[in-house]
């Protein structure tokens, strides 16, 4: 029996594609104001094909976007860096769905929660801004761990503060390896949200893939 249903944030719980472009559009007002629309319409394009769905080393990645850009009297990758943890929180894009699942789930009697790989300001400013809050029973952020996905300790250790057996427990998330192999190795059941960066990729045959965050009800 399904006693706890756990997500992944971005490309689970919300359109993190959708969030970065908004959060594309305050970098180039603050930091580069002056550019045409084409260059900056050219530039957020970089920023996406370079950016991984977020699975970079940030520093570095503002690194390459500044030499791509020759960008001139740019402020430093550290710099550019901190400024994506501290502030892309604020652009969350929540699927329309996720709220109605959350709450549907709770009337249920099953326990919901969230654990987020990602620097803790990031991803707890995420969690904060984006309204989720108080349909949740746990977050679990990385980075106020020693430990992130897709170890299976991170997922134990959920079920712990549950005081469930990870066997209880069902994650839904967007990753391949982070979220489907990390839960599946822990014990937990897995289903695939199958949106964003890894879209159709190494999809299984033995875990349930939805399109749309509320289709997760018909597999508890």
């Amino acid at each position: 029996m399904t006693k706890a249903v756990l997500f992944d944030f971005d490309e689970t719980l919300q359109d993190r594609t959708a969030a970065f472009e908004k959060y594309m559009d305050a970098f180039m007002a603050e930091f580069l104001p002056d550019l045409s629309e084409t260059e900056k319409k050219k530039r957020k394009k970089d920023m996406v094909e370079t950016g991984n769905g977020g699975y970079v080393n940030r520093e570095e990645w503002y690194q390459s976007l500044i030499d791509l850009w020759e960008w001139r009297n740019a402020p430093s990758k550290t710099v550019l860096a901190n400024h994506y943890d501290e502030n892309f929180g604020y652009y969350n894009v929540i699927f329309p769905n996720s709220v109605p699942l959350l709450k549907e789930l709770r009337n249920r009697g099953i326990i919901t929660g969230v654990i987020t790989n990602g620097p803790s300001v990031l991803q707890n400013r995420k969690m904060t801004e984006s309204g989720l809050m108080p349909y949740c029973d746990i977050v679990v952020v990385s980075g106020d761990l020693p430990f992130a996905k897709p170890s299976a300790e991170i997922f134990r250790y959920t079920a712990d503060k549950l005081d469930l057996d990870t066997a209880d427990c069902v994650y839904v998330g967007d990753h391949p390896v982070n979220d489907i192999e990390g839960a599946l190795s822990s014990g937990m059941k897995a289903i695939r949200m199958n949106w964003g960066w890894f879209e159709n990729q190494q999809l299984r045959d033995d875990v349930p893939t939805v399109n749309d965050i509320y289709d997760v009800l018909k597999y508890i």
